[in-house]
């Protein structure tokens, strides 16, 4: 298969850009700032036995997401699967949030999912073939203090994945969304320790998820062939 995954540099993204390369796929990785990084991601791919490239771009500009998806095609031949992992968080109580915390979230969430997964749609329905993957959170559920913009797109993540299920199943394009739990990464780097375990105490299995298991279990969903427009949750909180 031929994979793209935005945000792939770095955390859980970089995380499933290693497992598909395990096993045997090539990954096409986004990036928007941090080459180094991206690069050191590329070169875990290969080690791991997959093809590997990198492109940056900023998926939130709708141009930026087009060149990206066509690129990644262009590479290949083809492009089987969109991973649509890149995010970010801008955490604020609603009475103090602004509005560029608010707006730049939503733009990248949501925004640059949805002009990403529009492009690679495009692609998918000419080839009658393909799987998109739009990384969610169980906060689209739930809510979070502090991460109303957050949460807000995610759930319209959850909501876009659906509708695009509805639309795109006539080309055999499969679209899912996936909670991949909480994983320390750079993007909750700023958390205490003691919210962090706190968070851990709210898993029924009293850890986190394990990131090469959530590697695996996407390279697994990704392969399917009659699931869409459903909703997986990789973790053990309970919704």
């Amino acid at each position: 298969m031929n994979v793209l995954i935005t945000g792939a540099s770095r955390g859980i993204g970089r995380a499933m850009a290693v497992a598909f390369g395990r096993a045997g796929h090539n990954v096409f990785l986004n990036f928007e700032k941090d080459r180094s990084a991206a690069e050191a991601a590329m070169a875990e791919v290969w080690a791991a036995g997959g093809g590997a490239e990198i492109f940056q771009a900023d998926v939130s500009v709708r141009e930026g997401a087009r060149k990206l998806v066509e690129a990644a095609a262009r590479r290949w031949g083809r492009l089987d699967v969109l991973v649509n992992n890149a995010g970010i968080s801008r955490d604020r109580t609603i009475l103090k949030m602004s509005e560029e915390e608010w707006r730049r979230v939503i733009e990248v969430n949501l925004s640059g999912a949805f002009w990403v997964l529009q492009a690679a749609a495009k692609v998918m329905s000419a080839q009658k073939d393909g799987a998109i993957l739009n990384v969610a959170s169980i906060l689209a559920a739930r809510g979070a203090v502090g991460g109303a913009n957050y949460a807000a797109a995610k759930a319209g993540l959850v909501a876009l994945t659906k509708s695009a299920a509805r639309e795109l199943g006539r080309f055999n394009v499969r679209v899912n969304a996936f909670l991949p739990g909480f994983h320390p990464t750079d993007m909750n780097q700023a958390f205490t320790p003691e919210h962090v375990e706190k968070i851990k105490g709210e898993h029924s299995l009293g850890r986190f998820p394990d990131r090469e298991e959530l590697g695996r279990f996407i390279v697994h969903l990704a392969g399917l062939k009659s699931v869409s427009g459903q909703v997986f949750a990789f973790e053990s909180r309970i919704l």
